[in-house]
């Protein structure tokens, strides 16, 4: 009817009908429209329907109970998507119709599904009819068992454990009976006997790894525990493991566990946050609990040529208090200033820096006609001026014994406990120099300097140098813009012409150093002025060779060193400043010349006679870096306990050396007195908060932390976690 409707009006064409055939025509388009849109949905039901006779399917066909195992186990396969997919109402659908057929394998299903939705009470009603029609009953009951415990009640869990365990021979050649095996073995208390199955392979080897780490967790056994768990407690534990300690305290601070935080103790410890490793040892201390026991070492880099070499490219001259030691070693020494004898005193002084020597002592013979006082100062001075710095400083000690309050004997005191290493006491005795003379104001800086090397600070003092510089560019000024790290006043004083004293050399050289330029120009005229010095020589030597591979830089050293006796005076090496001793052991360790350098100083032991100690001393050194620690203990005993050697870096150094000889209870000695002799000395500090932390001792260690300075790098020492 409708296409006959359609013909008419489409042959007639008459003008007076045309609006009613366009409405007629949108009419018709609405009417399809409204077809298509009702075929789709017609269809969408279809398909709804289909889908939902796929199910019925799937029940008619479980009614039949004719399905072979396979078969079924596809089936619940699919009733499992579906549940996960949210249509847990078909899922339980399929599952309930299965079990017409088979209703040990739907109840554990069910029961599985409960146990997802954590409504433990239905999961356990479930596993306990699957039991009860004996069907896949050891993992039924092993699940019983875990729903038994989430619901506290400990009676069943008992019951069900051990029922599991009874059924396990009927798995016994299922592939994952051995995960099967070491649950119920955890279960029953057995935990360290699931080990050995955890570690066989099976279907289950992420759960396995995962109960393996919770095992070892339980029993402490983070070592172990930190390859199978991924918490942030073992993430930082792993990242501690291998080195990446900043990496490590990022997870271990987020964690609340003992083991955590005592781990991250020791991580604070390994990067330098001594204070925060300090208050976290305290409170651990107080439990009486010592989670990780250390083992104190020696550094490798000590010994080992290679490791020598990383340390010395990474650490030589490269602070500046490392120039602070060039200042003490080319200071002049000082006698009175008569009006009568100036001019002669001028002379003397000017050639007192080791250079000249012969001619400054005749100077200071001449002048020291007049000065009882001066007679006595020149002959100590006579004494470092040759290297015998230990000898001078005994003579200076006595000295000021009767004459406390002279500014000159202060300073030369100073200067030789500088000179010997001993800053603590040269920060005290410049300072006093000071405060006797408050004009000398290199005497201050050197304080400072002294002060900066014994971890000290003296704001004040600095206010008050300061305040009498007035600005100006001075040396003195150039000299502490150094201590003050003025990088203004640096620059400023580059571009001041050249002097061809010591002090301006090494001030320019200091400061050309810490922006990494250049110093061989300044290296080279220290070298001119003190041709044969063993300190102007190596720094000559570093200069000129310091960017050369490290290799090519030992291999030089070697060649210098052949015949060295003839290029240097070995005086100061032997007897004199700690920096002569050090600077050659270093040079000496990256050029694998070190049992050469104790050869050197047997056979100047043997024929001493003069300045016996400092030679005794620097063969006991050298003992120590050949690793003939018991040698170089014995010889610091015997400096100790018969020669009357106390200052506080031979205590030190005596200490390490028991530590490589395995005298851990004498070091610990040691130590002590070497602190209490320079309560700044941040490696005693270190060594000793060590020393008693392996000894069990927290409460002592974490007082010798709280004392050290955050950034501090120790470096002799270093600590490893004791092997159970």
């Amino acid at each position: 009817m409708e296409q006959e409707n359609v013909i008419i009006i489409e042959e007639k064409k008459d003008k007076k009908k045309f609006p009613y055939l366009i409405i007629i025509l949108l009419l018709l388009i609405l009417i399809l429209l409204l077809i298509l849109l009702a075929i789709v949905v017609t269809k969408k039901k279809k398909e709804e329907r289909k889908k939902d006779l796929n199910i019925e399917n799937i029940v008619k066909k479980l009614e039949k109970k004719n399905i072979p195992k396979n078969e079924l186990n596809l089936l619940v396969k699919k009733a499992t998507i579906l549940y996960k997919s949210g249509q847990k109402e078909k899922a339980l659908k399929i599952l309930e119709k299965i079990s017409n057929f088979s209703k040990a394998l739907s109840y554990y299903n069910l029961g599985v599904i409960k146990i997802q939705e954590k409504n433990y009470k239905e999961a356990l009603n479930y596993f306990k009819k699957a039991i009860d029609n004996k069907e896949n009953r050891p993992i039924a009951a092993i699940n019983a068992a875990f729903c038994a415990l989430k619901l506290k009640n400990y009676k069943l869990f008992d019951y069900y454990r051990n029922l599991a365990y009874t059924f396990l021979p009927e798995i016994s050649k299922n592939p994952n009976y051995p995960y099967y095996y070491s649950l119920v073995m955890y279960y029953l208390g057995l935990e360290y006997e699931t080990i050995p199955a955890l570690k066989m392979k099976t279907d289950f080897k992420n759960d396995s790894k995962k109960l393996l780490g919770v095992i070892y967790d339980y029993y402490n056994d983070p070592k172990n525990a930190t390859k199978y768990l991924t918490t942030p407690l073992y993430k930082g534990l792993n990242f501690a493991k291998t080195g990446n300690y900043y990496e490590a305290k990022n997870y271990l601070q987020n964690t609340n566990s003992n083991i955590g935080k005592f781990a991250l103790s020791l991580v604070d410890l390994k990067i330098g946050e001594y204070k925060e490793s300090s208050t976290i040892l305290k409170q651990f201390a107080n439990k009486n609990l010592n989670l990780y026991p250390i083992i104190i070492f020696l550094k490798p880099s000590l010994f080992s040529i290679k490791e020598a070499q990383k340390e010395f490219l990474n650490t030589f001259l490269k602070k500046r208090e490392d120039f602070y030691d060039l200042f003490f070693y080319f200071a002049p020494y000082k006698v009175y200033n008569m009006n009568q004898t100036i001019n002669y005193l001028k002379k003397g002084i000017s050639g007192i820096p080791i250079g000249s020597i012969e001619e400054a002592k005749s100077f200071l013979k001449k002048s020291a006609t007049y000065s009882t006082l001066n007679i006595k100062i020149s002959d100590a001075i006579k004494l470092a001026l040759n290297g015998h710095i230990f000898l001078a400083n005994q003579k200076f000690k006595n000295l000021i014994k009767k004459y406390p309050n002279r500014y000159i004997l202060q300073y030369n005191l100073a200067l030789t406990f500088a000179q010997l290493g001993d800053y603590y006491n040269a920060y005290k005795h410049f300072l006093k120099a000071y405060h006797l003379n408050p004009y000398d104001l290199k005497t201050g800086i050197l304080a400072l300097y002294s002060a900066s090397k014994s971890n000290i600070q003296n704001k004040h003092l600095t206010a008050l140098i300061k305040e009498d510089l007035n600005d100006n560019t001075t040396l003195e000024d150039a000299m502490l813009s150094i201590y003050t790290n003025d990088r203004i006043k640096m620059i400023a004083f580059l571009q001041k012409s050249q002097k061809n004293t010591p002090f301006w050399i090494l001030t320019k050289l200091t400061i050309k150093a810490l922006y990494n330029k250049d110093f061989s120009y300044e290296s080279l005229k220290l070298k001119s002025i003190f041709e044969k010095d063993i300190i102007a020589n190596l720094l000559y030597f570093y200069a000129t060779n310091k960017d050369l591979p490290i290799n090519k830089f030992a291999q030089n050293f070697q060649s210098f060193f052949i015949n060295i006796n003839k290029k240097v005076n070995l005086n100061d090496f032997y007897y004199g400043a700690n920096i002569a001793k050090e600077w050659l052991f270093d040079f000496a360790k990256i050029s694998g010349l070190m049992y050469r350098i104790r050869i050197l100083l047997i056979n100047k032991a043997k024929t001493e006679t003069f300045d016996i100690i400092p030679v005794l001393k620097r063969l006991a050194y050298a003992n120590f870096y050949t690793k003939h620690f018991e040698e170089a203990y014995t010889i610091y005993n015997d400096l100790i306990n018969n020669k009357n050697v106390n200052d506080p870096q031979t205590l030190y150094i005596a200490a390490v050396s028991a530590i490589g000889a395995n005298h851990h209870a004498n070091a610990v000695a040691l130590m002590e007195l070497a602190k209490l002799k320079n309560p700044s000395f941040l490696e005693a500090r270190y060594g000793l908060g060590l020393l008693w932390q392996e000894a069990g001792n927290l409460e002592a260690a974490s007082i010798q932390y709280s004392k050290i300075k955050n950034g501090f790098k120790s470096k002799y020492f270093d600590f490893n976690i004791k092997e159970k």
